[in-house]
């Protein structure tokens, strides 16, 4: 799903009604195939960087034989590939350490020290701030970036690497915030629509805007939970190996119910191509093993669409001209699974 950020998580959760709310959402990208999406952010070439980080990469890492900077995110950046001189390749991930997005980073980099060997998530090498910039290094682990399209054989397996996180993350062994805060401030959208509906809002959900509004925070009171959640499940922050399907970008961790991240598979899978039936049916074993609550999915389905459906209407971030339009587009997947699950005419 999407938590503050040029999404979100979207997909981020937390986007940037001002830029003091921006989060990364997509900025780890470790495979060479884009498939989810391209042409997001703009990020900077290794020449590009300033020559006091590339120097100091080189001291940290020994030396860097070849780089080879990702593409695609929603934030502005550094994210590279590299191989060094022993043999060794590392992913380089950072911002500059002023830029709004830095405490993101540095989020990150305090979870995934604390991630437990056992979460399938590339291992962090080390963090540090240097040359003004916020850097952190992983395992490059190459591979693509999950397929959630129908009849792909990605989804079987992204759906059981998600449903499996709880065992391993729980109890929560990072200090994160609590789920019924964070999401809270964000996670909602058809309340401020309603006072000020749009002229291009789609007709059913202007006809039931009221009834949307008051339903977008039922579910909180379910939000409650001591597990870590990894607060951005999506396709592109998955990467699919032979072996396992990794969970990348841990910079919008929270704390709460397990049923969340799974619950957060469903919209992208029906923007991915799923019917919304085809896609709760993909997830209903594990929503039931973690004990999730139809009404408070639909609730959860109802604020996340309202999320969505605000956020898309936002002036674009600088430096991540096609965020809007994506979102727009994860509007409208999400609006089909409102519909699927209220049944409302």
């Amino acid at each position: 799903m999407a938590t503050a950020s040029y999404s979100d998580s979207g997909t981020g959760r937390r986007d940037q009604e001002s830029l003091d709310e921006v989060a990364d959402t997509y900025g780890a990208r470790f495979g060479d195939s884009e498939r989810p999406m391209t042409g997001t952010a703009v990020r900077p070439s290794w020449a590009q960087l300033p020559a006091t980080l590339r120097d100091g990469l080189n001291v940290r890492l020994g030396p860097i034989r070849h780089t080879q900077v990702q593409g695609g995110g929603f934030t502005p950046g550094l994210a590279a590939r590299v191989l060094l001189a022993d043999g060794r390749r590392a992913f380089v991930k950072g911002i500059r350490a002023d830029h709004v997005l830095a405490d993101q980073y540095r989020a990150e980099a305090r979870v995934a020290a604390a991630l437990p060997g056992s979460v399938p998530a590339p291992a962090l090498w080390w963090s540090q701030e240097f040359a003004g910039w916020v850097v952190l290094v992983f395992d490059d682990a190459a591979g693509c970036h999950a397929n959630p399209s129908p009849g792909s054989a990605d989804v079987p397996r992204v759906v059981s690497m998600v449903a499996g996180l709880a065992a391993a993350l729980t109890p929560c062994p990072a200090q994160v915030p609590a789920a019924e805060d964070e999401l809270a401030a964000f996670v909602h959208g058809w309340a401020e629509l309603a006072a000020a509906p749009p002229a291009d809002l789609d007709g059913w959900a202007r006809r039931h805007l009221t009834k949307l509004a008051r339903t977008e925070t039922e579910w909180l009171a379910a939000a409650k939970g001591d597990t870590l959640l990894h607060g951005d499940i999506s396709a592109s922050n998955m990467l699919v190996t032979p072996e396992r399907v990794l969970l990348v970008d841990w910079a919008q961790t929270i704390r709460g119910a397990a049923w969340l991240d799974i619950t957060d598979l469903i919209p992208h899978l029906v923007l991915a191509g799923h019917t919304p039936q085809a896609a709760e049916a993909l997830v209903t074993d594990a929503l039931n093993t973690a004990g999730a609550d139809q009404e408070m999915v639909t609730s959860y389905a109802v604020a996340f669409a309202g999320y969505w459906a605000r956020v898309s209407r936002l002036p674009a971030p600088p430096g991540v001209p096609h965020l809007r339009g994506y979102q727009a587009r994860a509007a409208d997947a999400a609006l089909r699974w409102v519909r699927h699950c209220t049944k409302w005419e």
